[in-house]
């Protein structure tokens, strides 16, 4: 199974092979390294891990402090990394999720609106509902990327948008 980890602004493709019980071979692919591993996980408690690697011993706790955000506590030093399994990460593309940071919620697939919950002024939380787009037969809802104030709602209920279209802007 393939997973898209984000550090530090970077992505890298994490690819796991079950080889036993507990034994893993990790690659671990980004634009500045490449690396083949062997480990050896046991887990102990309910976020606590012994992961051998390279006759090296290490204490991992992990913590998924929201969907998909991890804080990672190796031997003392902290990590907060980003994983998504490859087919969420390109559907989070596919959904336009690429501009969430500047609170821009916007697809890049064409489709019909058949739902909009917010006007302009409304406050909203992160992951509140916000449009639904009906495309490919599928309602896509889309969700405001953080927590603020809704300062534009660029579409209506009936309206055709087309790729790449911003359905709305969270500041």
């Amino acid at each position: 199974m393939a997973y898209i980890a984000t550090y530090e602004g970077k992505d890298y493709t994490i690819e796991l092979k079950k080889l036993s019980e507990g034994i893993y071979e990790v690659t671990i692919k980004g634009e500045d390294m490449e690396k083949k591993l062997v480990l050896d996980v046991r887990r102990h408690g309910c976020c606590v891990y012994s992961v051998l690697c390279d006759a090296k011993s290490f204490e991992v706790d992990v913590d998924e402090r929201e969907p998909h955000l991890y804080d990672v506590l190796v031997e003392g030093e902290h990590f907060e990394i980003k994983v998504m399994d490859e087919m969420k990460k390109k559907l989070e593309k596919l959904m336009g999720a690429e501009g969430l940071e500047e609170g821009e919620i916007k697809t890049s697939m064409p489709g019909k609106v058949t739902k909009v919950f917010v006007k302009e002024g409304d406050e909203v939380k992160k992951g509140d509902p916000v449009v639904v787009l009906e495309a490919m037969k599928m309602e896509n809802e889309f969700k405001a990327p953080k927590d603020g104030v809704v300062k534009a709602v660029k579409v209506k209920e009936g309206d055709t948008v087309n790729a790449g279209a911003v359905l709305a802007v969270i500041e």
